[in-house]
């Protein structure tokens, strides 16, 4: 037996060269075992968190972008196993004209292959205003706001509309282990622990639950994934995400794991396991009546500030679908 031609073989097969080497696990493996090793690694997410049932509406948030793609095709391989259960894939069009028009079309494109449904809601008619004119006429200089920060708030809520309209009962998110403990550790920086976990399943006072069934995996692994799977999906970064503080952790954090592999899985568990319960329900919003951890949600905050510098009132989506900020 030639034992060198065993040492260049994939770890689970045997048979066939690996190209992918899992450093925190020492494990290698071919292409074929390692997109059936991701695939494992979501179901058993899934199963292990109770992220979702059998007969879930199933809202996916697709950006165009390799993650979310990546994701969709995951999940409607999943469902089909689930006779009871229905994807529809929903993308937010941000109004960056350049950038967000190559992802929707990838994102359309992508989703006829797989035969899943898929609707585009945008700022300008959620809000009255794209966040690319919401900069350019200078509202986020007035009040003080990044890019990054206006456009989460109302990513959020256009996703929490769409999950409503579209009567979905979850909303799964591409947030990969990279993102969840870049959130945590920009949470500590702030001067706040993490509030709650990140893409776990919470149903309690009308809060449609949003998950995360990659969040056990690498932001790099999900990047091979969608190169072995021939996913076509934008590679060019958002231009207001240059120098924002997530750009500077994702840095950090990306650097550190490459020096010191399993890091991340090692600050998930320990960050996840000092979480404390949240004390008291949550309350409506005042304004939109959506749950939420203050007297007011943020993604009211923002809407009303953006109404006095605009007068642009009327315009705005009505207080009625609003979304929590937990």
């Amino acid at each position: 037996m030639d034992l060198s031609r065993l040492a260049q073989l994939c770890d689970s097969c045997g048979e066939a060269p690996p190209v992918y080497r899992q450093v925190y696990s020492g494990v290698s493996l071919c292409g074929d075992c390692f997109k059936e090793s991701i695939e494992k690694r979501v179901r058993r997410t899934i199963s292990r968190y109770s992220l979702l049932r059998e007969n879930d509406r199933i809202l996916v948030a697709v950006s165009g972008g390799k993650d979310s793609l990546s994701l969709l095709k995951i999940l409607a391989k999943i469902e089909r196993d689930f006779p009871r259960a229905s994807l529809v894939a929903v993308s937010i069009d941000e109004g960056i004209p350049g950038y967000r028009d190559e992802a929707l079309q990838l994102a359309a494109d992508f989703c006829r292959r797989l035969g899943v449904e898929h609707r585009v809601y945008s700022f300008e008619e959620l809000f009255g205003v794209g966040l690319n004119d919401a900069i350019g006429k200078g509202l986020l200089s007035k009040l003080g706001m990044g890019a990054c920060t206006v456009c989460g708030v109302w990513r959020r809520k256009a996703l929490s509309v769409a999950a409503r309209s579209l009567k979905a009962t979850v909303v799964a998110t591409a947030h990969t282990l990279d993102d969840i403990v870049q959130t945590y550790l920009m949470d500590v920086l702030r001067g706040e622990f993490p509030k709650a976990a990140i893409g776990l399943r919470r149903e309690a006072n009308g809060i449609i639950p949003r998950v995360a069934p990659l969040r056990q995996i690498l932001e790099e692994e999900v990047v091979l994934y969608a190169y072995l799977n021939r996913i076509p999906f934008q590679e060019t970064p958002c231009p207001n995400a240059k120098g924002s503080q997530r750009d500077i952790v994702r840095s950090f954090l990306a650097q550190f794991e490459a020096k010191y592999p399993g890091s991340l899985f090692t600050a998930l568990r320990v960050i996840e396991s000092k979480i404390e319960p949240r004390s008291g329900q949550l309350l409506p919003c005042e304004i939109c009546g959506e749950p939420s951890s203050r007297n007011i949600c943020r993604a009211c905050e923002f809407e009303r500030a953006f109404s006095d510098l605009l007068s642009l009132s009327g315009e705005l989506v009505g207080a009625d679908v609003s979304v929590d900020d937990v």
